[in-house]
């Protein structure tokens, strides 16, 4: 009662506050009349419907199925309390009640209201529906086994290299679609993948492209590009003589060579198999000093930078 007293006299001492409450009261009043004439209207309003698709386990739609139907709904304004704050129901379309038997999912704009209706407020008028038909080929055929080519390239760091093969999580997929379309597919590749400078391994799940009027299971896989630091190393190997007859004998001196390379580091403490090689049929008697080209043999592919401390070895050949 006292709070009452003191706004009264309040009011009394600033007639500016008796504007600005009286103000405040007219909008109140407008606001419940709007109100009470707006809820008991008819108001239209999109509504987003959620679209789920029951299909049998031997189908596979050769297109998308809309996520969701935007719809146009008429009806009295206090009943859109119900669309706002309740979860609007999903409409669930069955593969067998608008399969044409034809290799084709179709329902037309009135088959789509009449499905609405089922799940809509039962007193709501359906004006307009988008998309206003669900037209979608669908095949009923198994899937062809196709294998998958990554198109990617990869780049390691000039001190790094690529260490092995490319991994897939799996080397085929599954292509569903009509039978002249199968006919025509026989592999299928990634999106491009493009990494430079690398200093690790690379590990990433890599989507595959996509083919007009087809299906693609699974649509993604993952790839792995072993990718290694490279680290100098220096070992002495036997120069092997190639291509010399039985009755010959080549001497070379000296009869072995330093080798220098860079190799990944987990194979720092394995024999590289790096060979050096003198082939007979290079020598050339008419050579001052009786000297024979020393070449590299056998690289294995992970080793980089093969060099030799020597280009050429002196040699004496023995004929028995």
């Amino acid at each position: 009662m006292k709070l009452w007293e003191k706004i009264q006299e309040r009011l009394q001492e600033s007639p500016h506050m008796r504007s600005i409450l009286l103000y405040l009261v007219f909008v109140f009043i407008s606001a419940i009349f709007w109100s009470f004439l707006t809820f008991n209207s008819d108001v239209q309003l999109d509504v987003e419907v959620p679209v789920e698709m029951s299909l049998p386990k031997n189908v596979h739609l050769l297109a998308k199925v809309p996520d969701t139907l935007t719809v146009t709904v008429k009806d009295r304004g206090y009943r859109f309390f119900s669309y706002i704050f309740n979860q609007t129901p999903k409409l669930t379309l069955r593969f067998t009640d608008y399969s044409d038997g034809n290799s084709t999912f179709k329902i037309d704009q009135s088959h789509l209201k009449k499905a609405l209706a089922h799940v809509l407020n039962k007193h709501a008028t359906i004006v307009s529906v988008l998309p206003e038909a669900i037209n979608i080929k669908f095949t009923d055929l198994p899937g062809k086994k196709v294998p998958v080519r990554s198109d990617i390239i990869v780049e390691p760091r000039e001190d790094y290299t690529l260490y092995g093969t490319l991994l897939q999580s799996q080397d085929s997929v599954l292509v569903f679609s009509d039978a002249k379309t199968l006919s025509e597919i026989n592999e299928v590749y990634t999106y491009h993948v493009e990494e430079v400078d690398l200093t690790d391994t690379l590990r990433r799940r890599v989507t595959i492209a996509p083919i007009n009027g087809t299906v693609i299971e699974p649509r993604t896989i993952d790839i792995v590009v072993p990718i290694e630091k490279l680290k100098a190393q220096k070992r002495t190997v036997k120069i092997a003589v190639r291509n010399a007859p039985k009755n010959v004998k080549m001497l070379l001196f000296p009869s072995d060579v330093e080798v220098s390379y860079r190799s990944p580091v987990s194979r720092i403490k394995e024999d590289p198999g790096i060979t050096a090689v003198v082939d007979y049929n290079s020598v050339d008697s008419s050579t001052p000093g009786n000297k024979v080209k020393v070449i590299i043999g056998e690289i294995p592919a992970s080793y980089q930078d093969v060099k030799l401390s020597h280009d050429s070895v002196e040699y004496i050949i023995e004929r028995h």
